[in-house]
């Protein structure tokens, strides 16, 4: 070890007798420890950008989700509600047609003053033997059990709630409260996110053709989006990613550029069917963004290190 210590002292004195070589070994090993900073540097940065990306698309989801809890709270308060008239009880349990139409063209019309024909109500009798229930309703009628879920219905894409009306420990019928998935579109659109939903293409035969006629267009191989109710600018986005990028964001992971961070998730219908995407994230471009914040932090210090960096090689020359 002495030795070594020696031979390395003896070095720097042969070193320092040439200054020209003494000088450009210092630039050399300056610039490497520089090189070696600045990677280093980025490298710590990319891991910080991934740790938000991760953080961000778990806040998305989370977001997403207590939206989704108010929904059902929200449409099971209604039907609650509904279900209480002793007017209605007895039309269904009669199977009255005709008082059962007009309660509910009476609660949609009030409902439709409130919420822009986004919600809706619809009840069912045991005793009406000319219509086909669908398979949520026959489960509701059956089990005696609150429902609630996603549905693609005739006139389109639902959050649903199903509530048995039970009389005499007996189910006499079922009060639905729907209302749009895109009304949790607002609630994004007013903290300026991103809300995106993306419509498997084997779901397109349970719509109508009203439903589907010019107002989807088509997002990818498998999925397809409606223009009604999103900006053209993202939908344009989104068509435009490559065939790699789209198939990454459809696996529910979350892609970023100069224009977008977003992230998905596989929504699953009322029966457990995978239905489609939701789309979530934010513009790059938007001020108050979290990603935009970051990315602006993560920028200046990558700028300030490369101005001491220019500053110590200067100094060095």
């Amino acid at each position: 070890m002495f030795g070594f210590i020696k031979m390395l002292n003896n070095l720097m004195t042969k070193l320092k007798q040439n200054k020209r070589l003494w000088f450009t070994t210092i630039f050399i090993v300056a610039c490497a420890g520089i090189s070696l900073a600045l990677l280093l540097l980025i490298s710590t940065t990319d891991n910080i950008s991934k740790e938000v990306y991760i953080s961000q698309t778990k806040e998305f989801e989370s977001a997403f989700k207590d939206l989704e809890k108010l929904q059902e709270i929200k449409l099971q308060e209604i039907s609650t509600i509904t279900s209480y008239d002793t007017t209605l009880i007895k039309a269904i349990e009669d199977n009255n047609i005709e008082t059962i139409t007009k309660i509910k063209d009476d609660i949609n019309t009030k409902l439709d003053q409130t919420d822009q024909n986004t919600l809706s109500i619809e009840f069912y009798s045991r005793q009406n033997n000319t219509d086909k229930f669908r398979s949520s309703v026959v489960s509701s009628l059956q089990t005696k059990n609150n429902i609630f879920g996603i549905e693609v219905l005739f006139d389109g894409v639902f959050y649903v709630y199903l509530l048995p009306i039970i009389k005499d420990d007996a189910v006499i019928g079922i009060v639905e409260a729907k209302e749009s998935i895109y009304s949790i579109k607002n609630s994004f659109d007013r903290r300026s996110k991103e809300f995106t939903f993306l419509l498997d293409k084997k779901m397109l035969p349970f719509l109508s053709i009203k439903s589907k006629d010019g107002i989807y267009n088509d997002i990818g191989k498998n999925h397809i989006v409606n223009i009604k109710n999103h900006s053209n600018k993202i939908i344009s986005y989104i068509s435009s990613l490559d065939i790699n990028t789209l198939e990454v964001l459809t696996k529910e992971n979350y892609i970023s550029d100069k224009e977008y961070f977003l992230n998905s998730r596989i929504i699953r219908d009322i029966n457990g069917v995978d239905i489609g995407l939701v789309v979530l994230g934010e513009s790059i471009n938007e001020e108050s963004g979290f990603i935009n914040m970051v990315q602006k932090m993560a920028n200046q210090v990558v700028m300030i290190t490369l101005g001491l960096i220019v500053s110590l090689l200067l100094f060095l020359l």
